[in-house]
C-alpha cells in the first residue's frame, strides 16, 4: 500500500462521542485488549502481504534484528531492548519529516499496545482505545525523525497530554474526573493509611513509595495501573478486588468522605462498611507483600 493509504484506518474522537455505561475494570480491560488484538492482526497481516517490512529494513537498519512486525511485537513483550530502536526506526519512517509512511506510524501504535492500553485505562472517562491509537499515530507523524531510543516514552506521554487537554474535543461520558485525579487525591485509600480530621494523609507519600516501590515516579497513575495488572496476572489479587479499589476511589472523588464512601459501596454490594474496609485492607496488604516480586519483575 502507498504511504498515503495506511493498512488500517484510524480516526480520532469517533469512539468517544458514543456514550457507554461505566464498565468494571476487568470488562474494560478485556474490551481494550480485544480492540488492540484486532488492530495488531490487521496491520501485521497487511504488512506481510505487501512486503513492506522487508522494504523498510533496506532503508532503516534498526529494524534488521526482527523478521517482521509480529516478531518485533513478541520481542517487545519479552522486553528485548532492541525494540526501543525499532520504535525509533519506525518513527523515523513514519514522520512527515522522515519517510512519511503512514503504515510505519501505525506499526508504532501496534508495538506500543501495552502503553496505549494504560493511557486508555487512565483516561477511560474521556476517550476510547481507538482514540489513543489514533493520537499515537498522529504524534508519530509530527515527530522529529531523530527522536531516538526514547521514542516510545515520548510518544505515549505526548498522546496522553494531548488527550487530556479540552482542545482535544474529548468530553467526559460520566460525571467524574479521570482516574489520574482519583488516584492523586486518594492514594491513601488504596494504601490503607489513616487521615486526620481534615482528611489529610500524613503517610500518603511514604506508603505510596512502599506499595508501588518505584522511586522518582513520573506518572504514579501508570505505575499503579502496571502494578494492578501485574498483580492480577500473577494471582496476587483478583479482578473483584481491583474493581473494589477503583469503586472506592471513584466514590471519594465524587465528594464522599472515606467512611461514607465505604458505607455507600458496602450498600451497593449488600455488605457492612466494616466488611468493605477489611476487604480493602486485605488487598492493600497483599500488594504491599508482593512489592519485592513486582520490583524484580519490572527490573
Amino acid at each position: 500500500m502507498s504511504a498515503s493509504h495506511p493498512v488500517h484506518e484510524v480516526t480520532i474522537g469517533a469512539a468517544s462521542q458514543i456514550p457507554n455505561p461505566r464498565l468494571s475494570w476487568s470488562d474494560g480491560q478485556h474490551r481494550r485488549r480485544k480492540a488492540q488484538s484486532a488492530l495488531a492482526t490487521s496491520v501485521i497481516s497487511s504488512l506481510e502481504g505487501s512486503g513492506k517490512w522487508t522494504e523498510w529494513q533496506q532503508v532503516e537498519p534498526r529494524l534488521a534484528g526482527f523478521a517482521s512486525l509480529e516478531d518485533a511485537r513478541e520481542g517487545w513483550r519479552r522486553r528485548d531492548k532492541r525494540c526501543y530502536q525499532v520504535v525509533a526506526g519506525l518513527t523515523a519512517l513514519g514522520s512527515r519529516r522522515g519517510g512519511d509512511d503512514d503504515d510505519a506510524a501505525l506499526a508504532v501504535a501496534v508495538l506500543l499496545e501495552d502503553g496505549v492500553n494504560r493511557v486508555a485505562m487512565t483516561l477511560a472517562d474521556v476517550c476510547e482505545i481507538d482514540d489513543v491509537n489514533a493520537t499515537v499515530w498522529e504524534e508519530v507523524k509530527g515527530a522529529e525523525p531523530q527522536v531516538g531510543c526514547h521514542a516510545a516514552t515520548y510518544l505515549l506521554r505526548r498522546a496522553r497530554q494531548r488527550l487530556s487537554r479540552p482542545a482535544a474535543g474529548m468530553v467526559s461520558r460520566i460525571d467524574t474526573t479521570s482516574l489520574d485525579a482519583r488516584t492523586e487525591t486518594n492514594n491513601s485509600l488504596v494504601l490503607g493509611s489513616h487521615t486526620d480530621g481534615a482528611g489529610r494523609s500524613s503517610r500518603a507519600s511514604q506508603d505510596r513509595d512502599l506499595i508501588l516501590a518505584v522511586p522518582d515516579v513520573e506518572d504514579p497513575v501508570e505505575d499503579l495501573a502496571d502494578l494492578l495488572i501485574w498483580a492480577r496476572e500473577v494471582g496476587v489479587i483478583d479482578t473483584e478486588q481491583i474493581d473494589l479499589l477503583v469503586e472506592l476511589l471513584a466514590a471519594e472523588n465524587d465528594g464522599l468522605g472515606r467512611e461514607e464512601a465505604q458505607r455507600v459501596v458496602g450498600e451497593r454490594h449488600g455488605v457492612a462498611m466494616r466488611t468493605i474496609r477489611r476487604r480493602r485492607d486485605r488487598t492493600a496488604a497483599r500488594l504491599r507483600d508482593a512489592a519485592p516480586r513486582y520490583l524484580a519483575a519490572i527490573a
